[in-house]
């Protein structure tokens, strides 16, 4: 079975003899720039005491059963200025009770406890603006949105002109009923001077060779030298749901990661200054090369398996007869899971 997989893996092992081109499914609204070492750039960690504030949330299922189901949300944000914690602030915890209602679900945030004032509320969400149209994925959805508030949140109440929003993800909504919590964030940013950008854990983006776009630009880069580097431009996007400049970004000369990085379009930034400014964050080796605002935003916003298991225990040995009939029409495979 090793022998086999090592096989494979090395089959798998390749660089192709041209990387092609940056390649966009909605090829309509990106015009791809041709692959060249000429768009290297480099810059150095350097920081002006601007406040980093980095955004991130988190879901899980606790109950489900075809007529409701229970998810754990958690969102938060944190305030640096380079690697120093500016303030402590208690991450937005919530249950979201999820029903159908007709052709729509409708999902109930209740919230535990936060220094973050999002408060209860409801949400009417159609079919189109859930992953597969599930009920059952109606947490993730409201978990985005909570995002956008989160961000506005705190854009407004603790972020000063010149200072740096980073939020997980890129700048991009993938239905219309989120554009309108992602332009209230756009406008914001844009009111008081803040400077908005979005670092994505992983990247789907691939070249017309068939190549994953983030590896063919870090295999480029072993042709050349230097440190910490950032690859621009990529494409030129007229994308009205997307709103990001997109880099990628060598945070590190250590590293051998590199990161999808937006900045807001519609935004003057000053890419070497706040590049800067991540730069001295990715220092950490818990994860070197990747800002550590955000490692700290991922962790505590992160809604884990444990902790749902636990609620679930108890949970299940509070529930009257009707919910214990109703949750073990769903729960079955999950029994087997854990023999």
């Amino acid at each position: 079975m090793i022998r086999e997989l090592m096989d494979l893996l090395s089959d798998m092992d390749h660089i192709p003899e041209e990387w092609g081109m940056p390649y966009f499914k909605q090829e309509q609204y990106y015009e791809p720039f041709p692959l060249s070492t000429d768009n290297f750039n480099y810059f150095e960690p350097v920081s002006d005491n601007r406040v980093i504030c980095s955004v991130d949330g988190g879901n899980n299922t606790i109950f489900e059963s075809p007529s409701e189901c229970i998810h754990l949300l958690r969102v938060y944000f944190n305030l640096f200025r380079g690697r120093t914690r500016v303030k402590n602030i208690e991450p937005f915890s919530g249950y979201l009770v999820s029903r159908p209602v007709e052709d729509r679900i409708v999902s109930i945030l209740y919230p535990i406890n936060s220094t973050i004032p999002l408060g209860e509320r409801k949400f009417v969400l159609s079919r189109d603006e859930i992953d597969g149209g599930s009920m059952m994925n109606a947490g993730h959805t409201v978990r985005r949105y909570l995002e956008w508030l989160v961000a506005k949140y705190a854009v407004k109440e603790h972020l000063d002109k010149g200072d740096i929003l980073v939020k997980d993800g890129v700048l991009q909504t993938s239905v219309e009923e989120e554009r309108g919590y992602a332009n209230d964030l756009y406008q914001g940013c844009m009111e008081k001077g803040v400077i908005l950008t979005g670092i994505a854990k992983t990247s789907s983006l691939m070249t017309t060779t068939g190549y994953p776009l983030l590896a063919a630009i870090r295999g480029m880069a072993d042709d050349i030298t230097g440190g910490r580097w950032y690859y621009h431009p990529v494409a030129a996007n007229r994308h009205p749901d997307h709103m990001g400049d997109i880099y990628v970004i060598k945070y590190h000369g250590s590293s051998d990661y590199v990161f999808r990085t937006e900045f807001h379009r519609e935004q003057d930034i000053p890419v070497d200054k706040v590049l800067g400014e991540l730069a001295v964050q990715a220092k950490d080796p818990i994860f070197l090369g990747y800002p550590y605002g955000l490692v700290d935003a991922d962790k505590r916003a992160r809604v884990t398996d444990e902790e749902v298991k636990y609620l679930r225990t108890l949970g299940t040995g509070m529930m009257g007869k009707s919910m214990h009939y109703k949750v073990n029409s769903m729960n079955a495979h999950d029994i087997l899971s854990d023999i």
